[in-house]
Formats: C-alpha cells, structure tokens, sequence
C-alpha cells in the first residue's frame, strides 16, 4: 500500500509519499516540501487572502500529482494552526477541495500533538521507554509526553516562530516577547520535568536548523543547554541580513530562527533539560503512521475466518480491487448505523441491509480502473466480478447502490436501473442516498467521525454528528450529497456537531 501525506502548516507546506508494509515498517518514496507562510497574514489580520489561497493551492496540486504519479491509494492533507485559526478557514478547505482535487483534515492543537508524537514514536525501539517530544512550527508549539502508543500530556502552545514574528515585530520589543514566551511555557515545562522523561525529542525545521548551527549532525548526537544558550542569544541580537548569510539559515528562516530558538532555550531551561536530540520525524510521519495503524486494525480480519461466503467473496473482491481500506470500512459502518435508525422510515427488509454493507465495501473499488468516473466502473466491476451466492437481482443492487454512491442522480435511463420495478427502484434510492451521505462523511478519509445519530423531527431528520477533531469539510460534503437521501425519504436532512459534554 502506497500512501501520501501532506502538512499545510504556518510556515511551510510539505509532501511524504510511503510504503506501507505493516506498522511501523514503511519505505520513504519521495518528498517534497514549499515555504509559503501561510501564517503570516492569518496572524497578522485573522484570515488568509486570496493570493495566499492562489499560491497554495498550486503547490497543493503540484503534490497530489506527485503522489497520483507513485500510484499512491490515498492522498491524507492535514491543515494545522494557520487554517484552524483563520476566519474564513472554510472557504480554504472548499476552494483546496474544489480546485487541487484534496480533501484537507484541519486538526486542533491536541490532535497534532497526538500524531506527531505518533511520527516520533514510530522511529523507536519498543524499550524507548518514558519519551518527551517538543515541535515548533510557524503557529504554534506542541509539547508532548508519553510512553507507549498513546502520550499522556498534550499541549499546544500559540508559540509558532511565525506568530512571534508579527506579534514581536521590531528589536525593541525583545524583552517583551522573552516575557512572553517565559510566561507560556514555562507551566508546561514544569509539568514535563516533574514527568521525568528519559529523553526528549526536537522537531520541526527549526530545531533542525538550530542542530545545524551548532554541528550537531549525526544519529545520536544531541543539542547541549550551554551551547544553545550562546546561540540564542547571538541570533537574536543579529541583524536579517546576518542571519540569510549563515548556510543553515538562508533567507527562508531569517526572521524565525531567532525566536525559534528562544522558545527552545526556555523550554530546556525551564524543564530543566541538559539535552534535546533533533529528529526529522513530525507530523506528516505521524499521519502515515496513524493511517497505518488504524487500517491494520480495522483490516486484520482474514477473509478465510468470515463464515458466511457471500460476505467473504465481496471482501476478497474488495481487497483484490485495493478498496478495503480504512474508508471503506468506516463508511460501511456509517451507513449500517444510519440504516439501523431509519428502519422506522425506510421499513426496509434485513436484505437489504447486507446490499447496503457490500456495496459500502465496494463504493470505491472503480479506483481499480480510474479515478475518473470510478463510481460507473465499480457498477461494472461488480457486474462482472466474482462474488459468490448472490441472485442476478442481488447483484444488480449491489452494484447500482455503489454506482450512485457519487454523480448524477439515479435516472430510467441509466443501464441496469431502467430494468428495474417501482419497488426496486424505491430500494436502491433509499440506499445510495444513505450510502451518498456516509461516504461524505468521511470526506477526509481518516475516520474522523466517532459517531453518529439520527433523530426524526417533524418533517425533517437532525444527524448528530460527533468528531475526534474538526468535521468542517465532513459537514460540508455529506450536507452537498444529501440531494438524493432528501428525494429518497422526502424530508430534510440537518448536520449538527455534538460536543462530547452533550452526550
């Protein structure tokens, strides 16, 4: 399995494309990576103009066709603080969806702290034992610990190089942004230091280039306290053109490195730390990771355990046509609970659950044969496939469900749901217009969507909706591909977001 990763962060965007062969245990295909700074205006002025959407979204295609090119199964773009704190975030995510082809997850704080902790984490032996992680992007800063899989303390800090930058512009207010990186981070490093980690991991450009200045250059090798110290206080009392001029530097982190490593500095002082080893695992290896890890969860399953043949030959298919993934297992999941609450409404037999669940499992298989137009190529993969025990009707269902799952709406013209009766036809509304909805709800493919419940009202169904982070592109595209499940049940269909204390 091929995948790629994309981080849409304050400072710089970058592309991993991976191989994944089981967790933990990938092959590094390619990367790329562009500084465009999207944090600068965001937080100058709250919101990203449009010529910063324009030059975004042309690197964001760059990179997709990168990854298309490796034949990759799924492209995972994560946006962090320079989206999540922008006004019009949504209109980002719309126009990136819309014209780079890129479903774009904007994580919290809390959840980027998690999987960078899980890019740093996958890099180290099991017996690493109690580990510390600090990354410094271009909005914020994340301070982690933990031990095993999942960390223990995650917090996101508004101490991003670029955020300092425009919140401290001039030389003279040098004292006033050491007060106020002091003053964040200093509860946060207590808390690290009374954790006792045994090492503590620096991520992110920065610490990177700082690792550089002071040649600290091979595995092993840390950035001692002492000399960091020097360091810090001499880049920031040096002037930008000073600065471009040193090799590590250049002209692209001239502004940031100066604050950059005066948040380090008082983190390892605060945290009383002798030492930080520097480490090119962040986020976007995190993403892969988690990716990775969730589908071997979710995928450990062996066709040759599932009793019951008709369901085993649509999972050997699915496989077979690289389409049991993680999305598909979750969307299938969806959809089964979203049938479950309708079935006062749908009045639908237990049959028709299972073509539900076949053709959830097989919505995407068409990626077997093209990106393009693949919901009509997995009708006729599953027309043609070789699933076992099913009646020619069975069949026809299935695959039409999967068919209308994305495009147009179903028409007496179209092959295969012209032979169909009224009844029929009435089953195969019903569900691809529940199917069309769970596959938007998982929009960004990584299962962000915990939950889910729907409530009949009045004339209308309310769908609560409870996420592990940011649903806004999920709400977006299900709201949009509703159109069918409003003809189908006629009534209409309201998203809300559930926080978990409502629960």
């Amino acid at each position: 399995m091929k995948v790629a990763a994309i981080d849409i962060g304050a400072n710089s965007v970058h592309l991993v494309v991976s191989r994944l062969f089981a967790p933990g245990i990938r092959e590094v295909l390619d990367r790329s990576k562009e500084m465009l700074q999207l944090g600068r205006a965001t937080f100058r002025n709250g919101s990203i103009p449009a010529a910063d959407m324009d030059r975004a979204i042309g690197v964001l295609r760059r990179f997709r066709a990168i990854a298309e090119a490796q034949g990759v199964e799924a492209v995972l773009a994560v946006a962090t603080s320079a989206v999540r704190d922008a006004r019009n975030r949504g209109e980002f995510v719309k126009r990136v969806e819309k014209e780079a082809r890129l479903a774009v997850r904007v994580v919290s704080g809390e959840e980027e702290g998690r999987l960078i902790y899980a890019g740093v984490r996958e890099g180290l032996p099991p017996d690493a034992g109690r580990i510390g992680v600090i990354d410094i992007g271009g909005g914020s800063a994340e301070v982690i610990v933990g031990e095993g899989e999942k960390p223990s303390l995650v917090r996101s800090l508004k101490l991003g190089v670029l955020r300092l930058v425009e919140k401290f512009p001039r030389p003279k207010d040098r004292r006033d942004m050491e007060d106020h990186v002091l003053e964040e981070i200093k509860p946060v490093a207590k808390e690290v230091k009374r954790r006792a980690p045994a090492s503590v991991f620096g991520t992110s450009g920065t610490i990177l280039t700082l690792a550089k200045l002071l040649g600290v250059r091979g595995e092993g090798e840390s950035i001692r306290r002492e000399p960091l110290e020097d360091l810090s206080h001499r880049l920031i009392a040096s002037s930008r053109k000073e600065l471009a001029a040193l090799g590590p530097v250049g002209d692209a982190r001239a502004d940031t490195i100066g604050p950059g490593s005066l948040v380090i500095r008082t983190f390892m002082e605060e945290a009383d730390l002798e030492e930080l080893i520097p480490c090119d695992r962040a986020l976007r290896e995190g993403v892969v990771a988690d990716y990775a890890a969730r589908n071997a969860a979710r995928l450990s399953i062996r066709e040759d355990e599932i009793a019951d043949p008709r369901r085993r030959s649509v999972h050997v298919l699915a496989r077979r046509l690289g389409a049991l993934d993680l999305h598909a297992t979750h969307t299938t999941r969806l959809a089964l609970r979203m049938f479950d609450d309708l079935a006062p409404l749908h009045r639908l037999a237990a049959g028709d659950r299972e073509i539900l669940e076949y053709a959830s499992l097989l919505h995407d298989a068409g990626y077997w044969i093209s990106a393009e137009k693949h919901h009509k190529h997995a009708y006729y993969l599953i027309m043609n496939g070789a699933i076992e025990g099913f009646t020619d009707e069975e069949r026809l269902l299935i695959a039409l469900v999967a068919r209308y799952h994305r495009g147009s709406l179903p028409s007496p013209d179209h092959e295969g749901y012209s032979k169909l009766g009224k009844g029929q036809r009435r089953r195969v509304d019903l569900l691809s217009g529940i199917l069309r909805v769970a596959d938007g709800l998982d929009r960004s493919h990584a299962a962000i969507v915990d939950e889910i419940r729907l409530i009949p009202e009045g004339g209308d169904i309310t769908l609560e909706i409870r996420a592990s982070s940011d649903p806004e592109l999920e709400l977006y595209t299900a709201a949009r591909r509703s159109d069918l499940f409003r003809k189908a049940f006629e009534r209409e269909l309201k998203l809300r977001v559930v926080r978990r204390e409502e629960r």
